[in-house]
């Protein structure tokens, strides 16, 4: 039998922590975090700055298990059936007897065709695209439609936007602490682009758990990774999706890219490397199956930009809901209720073009419709749909 020398069982003896001491450093942390995150800049909830504190601070196994805990408790009911869809901004200038013109359009997409659905009898007008108040030269550029995603949670309505690249310019906007770096735009609608702004939106995970890049005019803000879920932008006005170094690639046209895990929907298809079980990919925050607030972004054959977002998707419902809008290649975007945000910008034809009226898509969305309005400087990137000439 071998004994210790009497010294080192001393030293032993010190470095024993007892439960006092582990209380203390628990509560310590717990305070050092909760500062911390009052100090984070943004306009998220407190609840979300604290979240990414830990995650930026060693301790994002324990801000995923008080969110996924939180969220598998809170889950929306099963079954239902909602009343009626939710209400759609439409264009106020088509009642208008001198509705302005705008510029000459020379081509653009046909409308949208229904979107399938899953959950019989439907409501009515359920899966039927309507047109929202973006008009260019009397065309309707952007449309909503409303279906449920499954028949579990039929008493949810998802949501999903069909946007013409032709008629729309969508633009990557930086935010103020993600991707990080400096760059000439505001992380919010400024006051020269509320004139022409339509709609912004979400975009997807913070860097870190994206898995992926961020390139903004000429600058590759995050390193690009090869076989990411890619959205990119041209120089024309035209917008893609796919596989980077693939499917898409860094061409001298190419003016944005983000980046956010995995395609959900590659040629038409649910993706064959997008699996929904494991703690990897999708499971890497709230976990795949966890019913939470999604979004995604696809596009269609034609060429059309889809956003999809509902209050109780699944990873594979999201991936699923965005094929039956028409995507051919989609990626998820952010999730939880406070990060999917999408908001309409509604002009008064008689009212000053800066002057906005913002709307929600539907109104279980947390943060406010003016979200990206400014002055308060937005914390993640995001995307914003314009006009090629003022709405007014």
């Amino acid at each position: 039998m071998h004994f210790l020398p009497r010294d080192r069982r001393k030293l032993l003896k010190g470095l024993v922590i007892g439960p006092a001491a582990i209380i203390g450093i628990v509560a310590l942390f717990a305070v050092t975090s909760l500062i911390g995150a009052l100090r984070t800049p943004g306009n998220q909830s407190f609840q979300a700055k604290w979240a990414d504190w830990l995650r930026s601070h060693h301790a994002a196994a324990m801000a995923n298990a008080l969110e996924q805990y939180y969220y598998t408790h809170n889950a929306p009911p099963k079954g239902g059936q909602p009343k009626a869809l939710n209400p759609v901004p439409t264009d106020p200038t088509t009642t208008t007897p001198n509705k302005p013109t705008r510029v000459t359009v020379v081509h653009h997409l046909p409308p949208p065709s229904d979107v399938a659905l899953v959950v019989s009898p439907a409501l009515p007008n359920e899966g039927k695209w309507t047109p929202t108040s973006a008009v260019v030269d009397g065309i309707p550029a952007m449309y909503e439609a409303q279906f449920r995603a499954d028949q579990v949670y039929t008493g949810q309505i998802t949501s999903a936007v069909w946007v013409d690249p032709t008629l729309l310019k969508v633009s990557l906007v930086p935010g103020a602490q993600e991707p990080g770096g400096t760059w000439t735009e505001t992380p919010y609608v400024n006051p020269t682009q509320l004139p022409y702004a339509q709609a912004a939106f979400n975009g997807g995970f913070r860097m870190q758990d994206a898995h992926g890049g961020f390139y903004l005019d000429g600058k590759e803000q995050v390193p690009l990774q090869n076989g990411a879920a890619s959205m990119v932008i041209y120089s024309d006005g035209g917008v893609d999706i796919g596989v980077w170094g693939q499917e898409v690639s860094l061409t001298p046209n190419v003016v944005a890219v983000l980046q956010n895990l995995v395609p959900l929907v590659d040629n038409g298809e649910m993706a064959s490397n997008a699996t929904y079980n494991d703690t990897h990919i999708w499971g890497n925050t709230l976990g795949a199956n966890t019913v939470v607030a999604r979004s995604g972004i696809g596009v269609t054959a034609s060429g059309a930009l889809l956003y999809v977002a509902g209050p109780a998707l699944t990873a594979r419902s999201l991936g699923e809901s965005l094929q039956r809008a028409g995507a051919v290649r989609a990626m998820s975007l952010d999730i939880n209720p406070e990060w999917v945000t999408f908001n309409f910008f509604q002009h008064d034809p008689a009212a000053d073009p800066s002057q906005v009226t913002p709307s929600k898509l539907y109104p279980q969305m947390e943060r406010p419709a003016d979200r990206y309005l400014g002055p308060t400087r937005e914390s993640r990137d995001f995307f914003l749909i314009s006009s090629p000439s003022p709405s007014s």
